[in-house]
């Protein structure tokens, strides 16, 4: 679950029950292999901290393509890390790509070949999500928040499996630890990684999801949140019932069972494993807690 504190640990993080790449011990940093996608250095340029900053509980905060749909959107977003900042509290922001930016490369992609490569297909898809790390930056500057940025082959989530429905299985968490050195915010792509063969890889559809949950577990973040369109999960359809409230709080087999795909399934299998807790909510909303009722974390 969610650590209070959220101190960062050094070294490559594996997740239990997932095989890390070969070779790899803790402690060791991940490099890149000859010829592939690989892992680049995460060239964390210094900055200055935000005035009256307080070096706080860590919190990994998720911002899907429905919350992030234009120009406006991105706004909003940096208004809130803002405030989660003016809190004392440092952000590890993860995003996915604008709007329906994902689902036009795609479509360009199968237009441009009958059968494009997987690799090539994650090597596109993941533009979208960088993209997003500089539109998310560029809008925190202007609200005078400093942050740090990674690309997918700095950030270098290790994935095994199908290169576009991949598992993560390490990551090293030395590299998020120098940018938080740096910075209150940290931005970074979701969805995206590099297989341990060194191609491009991504994590199914909605796996910022599964990204946010697996680097909030890697850092031992105080909270992981899932910011949506909607303010948490519901025991219904709440377009067809008028009142429906959404729950406070639920299990993670319950929203497999209840959620209507709010949250990614490898996501909710993941956090269950782990016995991670999290919250699904609406920017600014309380949403819902999902995991055990003796995890909820203090409002």
């Amino acid at each position: 679950m969610p650590r209070g504190g959220g101190r960062v640990p050094g070294g490559v993080t594996e997740v239990a029950g997932a095989a890390a790449p070969a070779g790899l011990r803790s402690g060791q940093a991940v490099g890149a292999p000859p010829g592939g996608f690989g892992c680049g250095p995460a060239r964390v340029r210094a900055v200055r901290p935000s005035a009256g900053s307080v070096r706080g509980p860590l919190h990994v905060v998720k911002f899907g393509s429905s919350v992030l749909a234009g120009e406006e959107g991105y706004r909003r977003v940096a208004g809130y890390v803002r405030d989660e900042v003016a809190c004392g509290r440092r952000v590890i922001a993860v995003v996915s790509a604008m709007g329906q930016t994902t689902e036009a490369l795609l479509s360009t992609a199968n237009a441009v070949a009958t059968e494009p490569r997987d690799a090539l297909v994650a090597a596109l898809l993941a533009t979208g999500e960088e993209a997003s790390v500089a539109l998310l930056r560029i809008a925190l500057a202007d609200v005078g928040v400093p942050s740090a940025g990674f690309t997918a082959a700095q950030l270098c989530v290790r994935t095994r499996g199908e290169l576009r429905d991949a598992d993560p299985v390490a990551v090293d968490t030395r590299r998020i630890a120098a940018a938080l050195a740096c910075a209150d915010v940290i931005v970074v792509p979701g969805f995206v990684g590099v297989d341990v063969t060194g191609e491009p890889s991504v994590l199914g559809r909605g796996g910022s999801d599964l990204t946010a949950l697996f680097l909030g577990h890697a850092v031992g973040a105080a909270e992981i949140r899932l910011v949506k369109d909607v303010d948490g999960v519901f025991p219904g359809d709440p377009r067809c019932e008028r009142g429906l409230a959404p729950l406070r709080t639920v299990s993670w087999d319950r929203v497999r069972d209840i959620g209507g795909g709010v949250v990614q399934d490898k996501a909710l299998r993941f956090a269950a494993r782990h016995r991670l807790g999290f919250r699904v909510a609406a920017m600014g909303g309380r949403g819902t807690w999902v995991g055990d009722a003796i995890l909820i974390p203090p409002p």
